[in-house]
């Protein structure tokens, strides 16, 4: 396996401001290189601030690689060609898409909405056939607090989508806030798995609320252990991406990226 960091909260504060945005995005891809991640993950806005060859030669330079986007399916079909075109420019591998996010006040004891999940399928699909004629594989994660978070709708939305075209980015963390067991998904979708947002959380704490209370990976209350066992017991070669939204930092982004990095090489010899 290899390892990843999703870099968004150094920038996210910056968008639209350029100069700032392209300060911290280089800083960003020193730190996380200098603690030793294999690859970085963003979200789409870094097209407004950096071209994908600068993306590509920034990371070349300190010696790291951009695994993927993460990107929202609320922002349409051509958008999303657009942010699979980037990802591909920059030397990525993959398009991770979520879900739409519900509104503030559903819940998730919320009644499925089918018509959405089978939108959604047909959508991706489509754009599955697009980023697969570029060079990306696009994947789906099932977000909590969106239509495909809980296991009913994921196992619709996988009958309605081509494995050749969309595959999984599993995220220990949110199956857990959604009422998911990770480690059944895991062997259930053995064959569609080929990302990982691994994530530990402590559900004393509410910084994010809904449940999201991450802390740096082996600070928490997740089953860790359990979670690389299931996954090695698939056989799963591919990249496991940490981090933590901003407001979730044990202490600051550097530090907490550095603690989990710590715990992906000691705990999981990574």
């Amino acid at each position: 396996m290899k390892t990843a960091y999703t870099g968004w909260m150094w920038v996210h504060q910056y968008v639209g401001e350029p100069r700032q945005f392209r300060s911290q995005w280089v800083q960003c891809v020193k730190e996380l290189a200098y603690l030793g991640y294999d690859y970085l993950e963003n979200f789409p806005f870094l097209k407004q601030h950096f071209t994908p060859s600068e993306t590509k030669e920034l990371c070349s330079q300190y010696g790291v690689s951009m695994s993927a986007l993460y990107c929202n399916l609320s922002e349409g079909l051509d958008e999303l060609k657009r942010d699979a075109e980037y990802a591909a420019e920059m030397g990525g591998k993959y398009l991770i898409c979520s879900s739409p996010n519900w509104p503030a006040a559903q819940g998730l004891d919320s009644p499925a909405d089918w018509d959405e999940v089978q939108r959604e399928a047909l959508l991706c699909n489509e754009l599955g056939i697009y980023s697969k004629s570029i060079g990306i594989k696009l994947l789906h994660n099932h977000h909590s607090y969106t239509p495909i978070c809980r296991r009913p709708e994921i196992d619709a939305f996988a009958q309605q989508t081509d494995p050749e075209l969309v595959g999984f980015c599993v995220d220990d963390g949110h199956a857990a806030v959604a009422g998911i067991d990770a480690i059944q998904l895991v062997k259930d979708y053995s064959d569609r798995i080929e990302y990982v947002h691994i994530k530990d959380l402590d559900p004393t704490l509410l910084w994010r609320g809904r449940g999201m209370s991450w802390v740096p990976l082996g600070l928490g209350a997740l089953n860790l252990p359990r979670f690389f066992e299931a996954l090695r017991g698939i056989g799963f070669d591919g990249i496991v991406c940490a981090g933590l939204p901003a407001g979730c930092e044990k202490i600051n982004r550097f530090e907490s990226a550095r603690l989990s990095r710590l715990y992906l090489r000691s705990a999981q010899g990574l």
